[in-house]
């Protein structure tokens, strides 16, 4: 039950790390790393990334049963504003 989401970002990866940080804490989310890999854990979810250049790699390694992989790749690109 793993999945990896690549992303090409289209701005500077501090302000997608403090926009991504924001969005964990109010959804009480573990959210630790810094601009280049990290961590976001909580409710079921455990997902790892890891910031290149310009591309994002997002590693799901746990997820809800009841929450589809459509809705996780949706909330991810969401939180990217790729989506």
């Amino acid at each position: 039950m793993r999945k990896s989401i690549k992303l090409k970002i289209d701005h500077a990866p501090n302000e997608l790390i403090i926009k991504a940080k924001q969005a964990a804490e109010k959804h009480g989310l573990l959210f630790t790393g810094d601009a280049k890999k990290g961590l976001i854990k909580g409710f079921g979810i455990e997902a790892h990334y890891l910031l290149q250049e310009d591309m994002l790699t997002v590693n799901i390694l746990r997820k809800p049963l009841l929450v589809s992989w459509a809705l996780v790749e949706q909330k991810v690109r969401a939180l990217v504003g790729t989506g």
